[in-house]
């Protein structure tokens, strides 16, 4: 029978079967559940960050805002036109503008947008972050802002194993007290490769410095999670600084930075030609 979902395209290093199933688990449940102390702290460190750099995001009823990997989160981006794009295309039924869309492969134009919002740790399901970063500088336009979060290598989760630290590393962790699958990297390395796509970092913040350590030894989540309560005064100690578990970096791409690919126009979901984006794309929802 035929399939009429969207079917994820595979960057290198990532299984087709990978993808969908990111798809298919995130299409499901619920991705920010109130009852997932750790998640909880995430989200409102990520909202906490979105609110303040508002103002810097210049944004303007006229704006494009991409929301990539949205889910069903909106983020209190406004004003302006927002584009969520996620591979759980279930999550975005009832949006103004939903796009089916791979972070790999974004199913945009280029120069289509003025503001990317990439949270939700959604490129830590990708594997090629230089492919990533530069679809989302081709689809930015030249000085457009980027706010990318992502989970780091450098987390006390994984401090004594091989891949503390590496630049990427594919790891098992928890997702709602359940085994995932994900890749991580060293903030460093993500630095290098918005550097080189033309983006420059603004601003950084960082959550859960503590609460991996106590994970790493307890395994108990919503324990470990109660940790994340101090990290505004733990994260000023240098040692816990760059062993935070979630890293947060506002980014203006500079005129002349490049992208990887050129742009075209493309089609919507149903066909019709929609301000350069098309609804035929794959790929991971954070």
């Amino acid at each position: 029978m035929p399939d009429d979902q969207p079917h994820p395209t595979s960057p290198a290093g990532v299984a087709p079967d990978y993808l969908r199933a990111v798809r298919d688990k995130y299409n499901v449940i619920q991705i920010w559940p109130e009852s997932d102390r750790w998640l909880a702290h995430v989200k409102a460190w990520i909202a906490e960050a979105i609110a303040d750099w508002r103002p810097r995001l210049a944004l303007t009823p006229a704006a494009r805002v991409l929301n990539a990997g949205s889910g069903d989160e909106s983020y209190g981006l406004a004003p302006g036109l927002v584009i969520d794009c996620d591979i759980a295309d279930r999550k975005l039924v009832g949006l103004k503008l939903g796009v089916a869309g791979d972070l790999a492969n974004l199913p945009l134009a280029k120069d289509a947008v003025d503001v990317c919002v990439c949270v939700g740790s959604v490129i830590n399901y990708v594997g090629d972050v230089e492919r990533a970063v530069g679809e989302i500088a081709r689809v930015l336009r030249p000085d457009g802002r980027l706010i990318l979060e992502f989970e780091s290598s450098r987390s006390g989760e994984y401090h004594f194993t091989p891949h503390f630290g590496r630049d990427a590393a594919r790891v098992r962790t928890f997702y709602i007290d359940q085994d995932e699958s994900i890749w991580v990297f060293n903030e460093a390395y993500v630095r290098r490769v918005l550097a080189a796509h033309g983006f420059a970092v603004v601003d950084e913040r960082r959550a859960h410095f503590l609460s991996p350590f106590v994970y790493r030894f307890g395994k108990d989540l919503n324990r470990a999670a109660r940790y994340a309560a101090f990290d505004r005064w733990v994260g000023r100690l240098p040692f816990f600084r760059t062993r935070s578990a979630n890293v947060i970096l506002l980014c203006e791409r500079r005129p002349g930075g490049n992208g990887l690919n050129g742009g075209n126009g493309l089609n919507g979901a149903n066909g019709a030609r929609i301000n350069g984006l098309n609804g035929n794309g794959a790929a991971h929802g954070g």
